[in-house]
C-alpha cells in the first residue's frame, strides 16, 4: 500500500496535525522516540506526519498481522523476539545505525509496574546509543474504533486526531551507583518526566462548565455520569439540563451577589447546585455544617455572605435546626432549594434548555474563583481558602497523570463536598474526565458504604484511614472485590488498616498527602511506583522547596513549601473580611523588579523527601512540643503509641507545664490506658522518656472533624477540663 494514501487516508478520516516540530528538528541526528499507545494505529499516525522516515522496532509475534502493512509503507520495520535478553543490545545497535527509531508496543501502558520496566529499558537504551529521547504524546486516537481502551472510553469511527511531539531529554543519571540502582533511577528520572510532560500537555485555559460541556460532547448526552442510593441515575443531557434551567433561576434569585453560601450534602441535588451556581457566574461558598454553628457564622462573615443555598429536607435530616437559626439570627438569607424548584419560569426552562443543547458556558475567566473552602481548623479558627477554575483543573490533569482512569470505571463520592477532597477529586474529577461517579452523602456509615460500594459496581473510592479502618471492620469480604484505587488520605495510614484492607478484601491501599490550599493534591504513591511509609511522589506541575527547622538534623527535610498551578489564589481571615491574602514567602527578596516569594505556599508540614522523590511526613510545624530541650514531634509520639493500641482513635495535645513549660497529654478512645504502660513499653523499644504523655483522658468517642481528622482544637479543650 502506497504511502501517500495512507497519509491521505489518515488526514481525510482523523484530520491528523502535527503540533512540536521544531522539538523533532532539536533532538539531534540520533533519536529514541517514546509513546504510550492509546490505539493500535499510534505508530501508523507518528510515521505519517514525522517529516523523515523513522524505524519502527515490533515484535516477531505480530509481523503477518494485517495491521502491519500500512505500517511498512511508512516506516522501516524491523522485527525481534522481546523475550530474547539480547533485545536491548540489538535495539542499541539498530538505533546507531538507523538514526530514529521506536518500538511497537502492543496496548496501553497504564501507570503500573509495566511502566516501570519499560522506562527502565527505554532509559537503559538511550544512554548506551547517546541517543536522545524524544516522547510523543497522541490526543484523539484512543477514541477512535482502534482504540486499546475499548471497554474504558466511548469509541467514534471519525475523531480529530493532533500529534504533539514534546522536547528531547537527555537523562543524566548520578555517579558511581551500581548498575542496577543506576537503571532503576533513570527509570524515576524518565517517569517523572514522562509525567511532567504529560501534564503540560493536558491543560488547558479553560473554566469548570467549558470542561463539562467539552466532556457531554465526548460521552455523549445519554452517558450515565451520576448517581445515588436510591437509583436515580443522571447522565450528562439530563444534568447539563438542569444546571443550565436552575443556573437562569439563581440569576435572579441571587442578582448582584457574587458569592453564595452554599449548605448542601454530596447528592445529585448538590452537584446540580454547585453547577447551576456557576452557570451564572455566582461562586459557592462550602460551609461545614459539622463545624458548629459559631464555626459557620464566622465562616459567613469572613468571606461576606448575604445568602446561603441549603434544603429544607437537609436540615431536617441531618438535624441542623439550630445552625439554621443561627443563619438567620446573623442576617443570613436562607434560600431553599424545594423553593428554588417550585418557582421555575417559562423563561427559565426554556433559556435552559436551549443553553444546555448548545452547549454554552459562561465565558468565566480560568483564574478567576471556583469555589471557596475553609480550612479544617484542626489547630485554629478556619480560614477562608480561595480555589480557582485552574487550581480545581490542574489538579484533576495532575491526578490523571498519576493513575489510569476511564469511562469504564466508577467513582464512589462518600466524603462531604465542603471538604477540598471531596469536592475537587471526588465530585469534580469523575465528573469532568467522564468517570461515571455514585454519590452518598456520608463516609461514617461503616456498614451501609461498604455494602453500597458492592451493589453499585464501583471501582474507585477516596477517605481518611479512620474511614477505611471501619470499612474493614464491617464490611463482608466480598464487597470491595470491584475496588481498583482505595486512595487515604487527610491523616496518617496505620499498618493495621492496611493489612486489614490486604487480608480481608486483598486490596492494597494507596497513601496520598494534600491540603485544602493545594485544590487539594500534593503527592501521592501510584501503582507504577510506591515506597512504604510514605506520602509518594509530589504530582507534576508543583514545585518544592524545605525550609530548614532547628533541632532537626535529618538531610533533606524540614518545613515544606510548594508552588504549581494548583496552589490557591489566597486567604481570606476572619480577622480582615473581604480581603484577599495571596499566597508568598516573604523570606525571599526581589530579583529583575519581581516579588521571588509570590505563590509560594507554607504548608505548615515538616517532611523528608529522599533521592527517589519519595515524601515522608515527619509531622506539623505546629506538632511539636520542645521538652526539656528537645523537640518532639507529636506525630512520632502518636505512631508510637498505635502500636500498643491500634485499634483506637488516639491524639497527642500539649498543655503548659510549672516546670517545663510544655507537656504532653493524651485523648484516646481506649479504657484502661495508664502513664505506666507506656513508659514501660517505651523503655523497652529504646523510646525516649519524654515521650511519654503525662496526662491522659479516656473517651468513649474521640473528638473529630467532619473530614474524619482528628479534632486537636476539640481534644485540647477535652484536656483542660478534664484538668479543671
Amino acid at each position: 500500500m502506497p504511502g501517500a494514501i495512507v497519509r491521505f487516508f489518515l488526514k481525510l478520516v482523523y484530520r491528523v496535525t502535527l503540533r512540536g516540530r521544531e522539538h523533532y528538528e532539536a533532538a539531534g541526528e540520533r533519536v529514541f522516540i517514546l509513546n504510550n499507545p492509546g490505539s493500535i494505529i499510534d505508530p501508523l499516525l507518528i510515521a505519517a506526519v514525522l517529516p523523515q522516515r523513522i524505524t519502527l522496532i515490533a515484535d516477531s509475534a505480530v509481523e503477518n498481522k494485517w495491521w502491519m502493512r500500512p505500517l511498512r509503507s511508512l516506516a522501516d520495520t524491523v522485527f525481534l523476539d522481546f523475550s530474547n535478553p539480547a533485545c536491548t543490545a540489538a535495539i542499541v545497535r539498530l538505533l546507531d545505525e538507523r538514526k530514529c527509531c521506536m518500538v511497537f508496543q502492543s496496548g496501553h501502558l497504564s501507570n503500573t509496574a509495566r511502566l516501570t520496566r519499560i522506562l527502565e529499558s527505554a532509559a537503559l537504551i538511550a544512554e548506551k546509543a547517546q541517543a536522545a529521547l524524544l516522547p510523543v504524546r497522541i490526543d484523539g486516537a484512543s477514541h477512535s474504533i482502534f482504540s486499546y481502551m475499548r471497554h474504558r472510553v466511548r469509541r467514534r469511527f471519525f475523531v480529530r486526531v493532533t500529534v504533539s511531539v514534546l522536547p528531547p531529554q537527555n537523562l543524566v543519571p548520578p555517579q558511581g551507583l551500581p548498575a542496577r540502582e543506576r537503571r532503576r533511577h533513570m527509570g524515576a528520572m524518565l517517569y517523572s518526566i514522562m509525567m511532567e510532560l504529560d501534564y503540560r500537555a493536558s491543560v488547558g485555559n479553560w473554566n469548570v462548565l467549558q470542561m463539562l460541556m467539552d466532556s457531554a460532547g465526548r460521552s455523549g448526552r445519554k452517558f450515565p455520569i451520576a448517581e445515588d442510593q436510591d437509583r436515580n441515575v443522571l447522565t450528562y443531557g439530563n444534568l447539563l439540563l438542569k444546571l443550565c434551567v436552575l443556573g437562569h433561576a439563581f440569576g435572579r434569585i441571587f442578582k448582584g451577589e457574587q458569592r453564595v453560601g452554599f449548605l448542601l450534602p454530596t447528592s445529585l441535588a448538590g452537584l446540580v447546585a454547585f453547577l447551576g451556581l456557576h452557570a451564572k457566574g455566582h461562586v459557592p461558598a462550602m460551609l461545614n455544617f459539622t463545624a458548629g454553628t459559631a464555626s459557620v457564622v464566622s465562616c459567613c462573615r469572613t468571606v461576606q455572605l448575604v445568602s446561603v443555598l441549603t434544603s429544607k429536607k437537609f436540615l431536617k435530616l441531618a438535624d441542623l435546626g439550630a445552625l439554621e437559626q443561627a443563619l438567620k439570627e446573623a442576617g443570613m438569607r436562607l434560600v431553599y432549594l424545594e423553593d428554588v424548584a417550585a418557582g421555575l419560569t417559562i423563561g427559565d426552562k426554556l433559556c435552559g434548555f436551549f443553553s444546555s443543547r448548545l452547549r454554552i458556558a459562561p465565558p468565566t475567566p480560568s483564574g478567576s474563583p471556583v469555589a471557596i473552602m475553609f480550612t479544617s481548623g484542626t489547630e485554629g479558627m478556619p480560614k477562608a481558602v480561595f480555589l480557582s477554575h485552574a487550581n480545581i483543573i490542574s489538579n484533576l490533569h495532575q491526578a490523571l497523570t498519576m493513575f489510569t482512569v476511564g469511562s469504564g470505571d466508577k467513582m464512589f463520592n462518600c466524603l462531604p463536598m465542603f471538604h477540598a477532597f471531596g469536592l475537587g477529586i471526588c465530585t469534580l474529577l469523575p465528573v469532568l474526565a467522564g468517570i461515571r461517579v455514585f454519590m452518598y452523602p456520608s463516609p461514617l456509615h461503616y456498614r451501609i458504604v461498604p455494602q453500597l460500594f458492592y451493589e453499585s459496581q464501583s471501582t474507585i473510592i477516596c477517605g481518611t484511614d479512620t474511614f477505611c479502618a471501619g470499612y474493614a471492620r464491617y464490611g463482608r469480604p466480598y464487597d470491595f472485590c470491584h475496588a481498583r484505587l482505595v486512595i487515604i488520605g487527610a491523616e496518617k495510614m496505620r499498618d493495621s488498616t492496611s493489612s486489614a484492607w490486604r487480608q480481608k478484601y486483598g486490596v492494597e491501599l494507596i497513601e496520598g498527602y494534600g491540603a485544602t490550599e493545594t485544590s487539594p493534591l500534593i503527592s501521592v504513591n501510584s501503582p507504577a511506583y510506591t515506597r512504604r511509609g510514605s506520602v509518594g511522589r509530589m504530582v507534576p506541575g508543583l514545585v518544592y522547596k524545605l525550609q530548614p527547622v532547628p533541632g532537626i538534623d535529618e538531610d533533606n527535610t524540614g518545613i515544606l513549601w510548594v508552588k504549581g498551578d494548583n496552589v490557591m489564589l489566597g486567604y481570606m481571615r476572619a480577622s480582615a473580611p473581604g480581603v484577599l491574602e495571596p499566597p508568598k514567602d516573604d523570606s525571599m527578596g526581589m530579583a529583575d523588579g519581581v516579588q521571588q516569594g509570590d505563590g509560594w505556599y507554607d504548608t505548615g508540614d515538616i517532611v523528608h523527601i529522599d533521592d527517589e522523590g519519595f515524601v515522608f511526613i515527619r509531622g506539623r510545624a505546629k506538632r511539636f512540643a520542645k521538652i526539656g530541650g528537645e523537640m518532639v514531634s507529636l506525630a512520632a509520639v502518636e505512631e508510637a503509641l498505635r502500636e500498643i493500641w491500634p485499634e483506637s482513635s488516639l491524639g497527642i495535645v500539649t498543655v503548659p507545664d510549672p516546670r517545663k513549660g510544655e507537656q504532653l497529654a493524651l485523648v484516646i478512645a481506649a479504657e484502661n490506658v495508664t502513664t505506666a504502660r507506656i513508659a514501660a513499653y517505651f523503655a523497652a523499644k529504646g523510646i525516649s522518656p519524654l515521650w511519654t504523655p503525662k496526662r491522659i483522658v479516656c473517651v468513649k468517642q474521640p473528638p473529630l472533624l467532619g473530614s474524619g481528622k482528628f479534632d486537636y482544637v476539640g481534644a485540647r479543650k477535652i484536656v483542660m477540663q478534664d484538668k479543671a
